[in-house]
């Protein structure tokens, strides 16, 4: 969610960055004169998605910014001030402000509260976007490579939303992959799910410079706890309602939380080598999941040599069922762009590799759902 700030330069630069905490990007600071609100969107009508007023003392004042902007733009509007009495909000809110919030005291409760109202109206205008998960039978298989590209795919190339979340809770390498240091990770992701709301999950995104939104993993062999099963459902089903495209790079398929992860996915992307052990643990693990009515499964192979690797054919015969996309062995972009922190789809767009990646995207979006979907959203999201 974007948002505009008007009102005193030094009241909005105290308070932008404690809306961006909770998740609400603020894009422009203009000041409440309303020549230059008309004059500003007129020529950004579509810049954002909420206003914050920063009301002074004068009370008609204020009034009449609101109304001015209810002309202007229908976004909803907030309104930071300090009110002499009750009747002061009352006018307030009837001249279209969605909430007034309080700043002579704790203020930042009444914020959030606001906000998730906010976030969960807007979310009930929106599908719940698709799950996908990316795992793999065996180590160094390029399971995060290929999470990493599709998602930054999806975003650069078709200009989708899109989420990438590193499930990899022992210590992840995706924010790494990505050039990132995140300032929060999953491990920051409240325990109870009834803790996760769309304010919660929003201060958990990271934004790489592509559009790509990360919730990054925990450090490695650092000091956190797993996340409970419940939790993870919570907040797959949130940050479902807040993209279209939801990118799971998952550690297993055989911790709870895991699997708790693949049961909430669409599709579940099984990353592999074109080699006998692969071949091995891929077809018990697709087995596996077929036993636990899992079967909304394609799979792909990476790091693919030609004369080297099984071919394409005795591997889906003794899988019985086909490959979705092969993956060329390329170091020259794959590995670059991973030492780069930029993924190879931008990097290095015309690689066979990134084609491949493109292909894999068209499959993931020809089987997006065209309706609105309830699965994804628990009682507490």
């Amino acid at each position: 969610m974007k948002a505009v700030i008007l009102g005193p330069s030094a009241v909005a630069e105290t308070l932008a960055p404690v809306v961006q905490q909770r998740g609400v990007t603020v894009v422009d600071r203009i000041d409440n004169d309303l020549s230059a609100i008309r004059s500003y969107f007129e020529q950004n009508s579509n810049q954002c998605d909420l206003m914050l007023v920063v009301s002074g003392g004068d009370l008609q004042e204020t009034r009449s910014v609101i109304c001015g902007l209810q002309i202007l733009m229908s976004k909803p509007i907030l309104v930071f001030g300090v009110a002499n009495s009750a009747s002061d909000v009352i006018q307030i809110m009837r001249s279209g402000a969605a909430d007034f919030i309080e700043m002579s005291g704790d203020f930042l409760s009444d914020l959030e509260d606001s906000l998730k109202r906010l976030f969960d109206s807007e979310c009930l205008t929106k599908r719940s976007g698709q799950v996908i998960s990316v795992v793999s039978a065996v180590g160094g298989a390029g399971q995060t490579a290929v999470a990493t590209n599709l998602s930054s795919y999806l975003v650069a190339n078709k200009r989708r939303n899109t989420v990438l979340v590193d499930l990899n809770l022992t210590g992840g390498d995706v924010a790494d992959q990505l050039g990132m240091t995140p300032r929060q990770t999953i491990s920051d992701c409240p325990r109870f799910p009834d803790d996760i709301h769309t304010v919660t999950v929003s201060t958990l995104l990271e934004h790489h410079h592509s559009g790509l939104k990360l919730v990054a993993g925990p450090s490695y062999l650092g000091d956190h706890d797993l996340l409970p099963t419940e939790s993870v459902k919570a907040l797959v089903a949130n940050l479902a309602q807040l993209h279209e495209f939801v990118v799971l790079d998952v550690e297993d398929a055989f911790h709870q939380e895991q699997f708790a992860a693949l049961e909430c996915s669409d599709i579940v992307i099984v990353v592999t080598r074109l080699d006998f052990p692969c071949l091995l643990r891929t077809k018990r693990l697709i087995e596996y999941f077929e036993n636990r009515d899992l079967t909304n499964v394609c799979i792909v192979a990476n790091n693919y040599v030609k004369g080297t690797s099984i071919p394409q054919a005795k591997f889906e015969s003794v899988m019985k069922r086909p490959l979705s996309v092969v993956l060329p062995h390329e170091p020259a972009s794959v590995l670059n762009s991973v030492n780069m922190g930029e993924p190879a789809v931008l990097e290095f767009p015309r690689s066979k590799f990134s084609q491949g990646i493109a292909k894999l995207a068209e499959t993931v979006m020809s089987a997006a759902p065209t309706q609105e979907k309830e699965a994804h959203v628990p009682a507490n999201a």
